[in-house]
């Protein structure tokens, strides 16, 4: 096999995949790149057996073929050589030789590409396209609240509900985050538990423009960018009712400018996050917001908020990473704050299709 491309595609296309390529593993072809050069493109494969990334970039292919290499050294070598294009050639052993100029060289040792897993194939399945930033969005809008808990496996992924609309949810039993899309309708309602690490896949996938198809069975679900193709095993189990989390009505609400908010939570976390328990306390009385926290070992902070709040003083104490979480990953310039008291859920809202549900903190 010998092929030349750009350095930098190649070493984007591999960094893409590396991810989901396993260091230690008892199937040592699983630490490789599967490479395969044919009329004009060059295909590279990368698989853990759970997910399943290939994506092609453009290449002069001067004899196709295939083989396996291995990614650490692959892309530790295309991060350190330094040119434009790059020859890659391949002998009869699965000997990579990579060439860039007359004076940089490099050999590395692959494994047969008769050994590599043959990339899964969905068929029957169901097809959803939208908009790749959509789907980007609504992924970012809600990851962050996925439970890092392994014995909750189900809560260990991102639900997507298909149905009269698109719910995209994330919970970890104490915060629930949900964005809709009533553009994405389905007749029949489905719902799928992608696992994190998926997540985080299919969000570098999306980082551009363009339509992103996403087909999905009862066990995978696949989804396809450009010359890109992601397909990853599903979580097997029922996800909890989200609905009945989420409060159907709050008889208090506040409106607070977002940057305003999250500075002032900011300065909380100063004092809070290297103890054991991280609390921030939101006061609220007539036209004014208080956020505070203090700790015996660090000190005290207090921000005062002006805000148009009618209703009897309350105090309720959150995490602050979870409101943090929130202020970071939308962009509207206001939240919205739904409560009934101190210990009751908190509904933040941000624009008509997100909201997140915060459990409030005894203290």
């Amino acid at each position: 096999m010998k092929f030349q491309c750009s350095t930098a595609v190649l070493r984007d296309a591999v960094q893409l995949l590396s991810p989901v390529c396993p260091v230690r593993t008892t199937l040592p072809v699983l630490s490789n790149v599967y490479v395969r050069a044919e009329s004009g493109n060059v295909c590279l494969t990368g698989t853990d057996l759970d997910i399943s990334v290939r994506t092609s970039i453009a290449a002069d292919v001067g004899k196709a073929g295939e083989t396996t290499i291995p990614v650490r050294f692959l892309l530790d070598a295309l991060r350190r050589i330094n040119a434009d294009n790059i020859q890659s050639s391949t002998d009869a052993n699965n000997v990579t030789m990579l060439r860039a100029g007359d004076k940089v060289q490099c050999s590395l040792r692959g494994m047969a590409p008769g050994d590599f897993p043959k990339f899964p194939k969905i068929e029957g399945s169901e097809t959803i396209e939208m908009s790749a930033k959509e789907l980007a969005e609504m992924m970012r809008r809600t990851s962050y609240a996925v439970s890092r808990d392994e014995s909750r496996y189900v809560l260990n992924g991102v639900c997507f509900n298909f149905g009269e609309r698109l719910d995209v949810v994330a919970t970890d039993g104490r915060r629930l985050a949900k964005c809709s899309n009533s553009n994405v309708k389905r007749a029949e309602a489905k719902q799928l538990i992608v696992p994190t690490k998926s997540i985080g896949m299919i969000q570098q996938m999306l980082s551009g423009d363009g339509t992103v198809q996403v087909r999905y069975t009862a066990n995978q679900l696949e989804a396809v960018i450009g010359s890109t193709t992601l397909v990853t095993r599903l979580i097997d189990g029922h996800y909890p009712n989200y609905s009945q989390v989420i409060p159907k009505s709050c008889p208090n609400a506040v409106e607070v400018n977002r940057k305003t908010f999250a500075d002032a939570v900011g300065l909380a976390i100063v004092v809070t996050e290297k103890t054991k328990q991280s609390v921030v306390r939101v006061a609220l009385d007539k036209g004014m917001m208080t956020v505070s926290a203090n700790t015996a070992e660090i000190g005290e902070v207090q921000d005062v908020l002006e805000v148009k709040y009618t209703g009897d003083p309350v105090e309720i104490a959150f995490n602050p990473q979870f409101l943090m979480d929130v202020c970071q990953n939308v962009e509207e310039e206001t939240l919205v704050l739904e409560f009934g008291s101190g210990s009751s859920p908190v509904v933040v809202r941000a624009g008509e299709n997100f909201l997140c549900v915060i459990m409030p903190m005894r203290i």
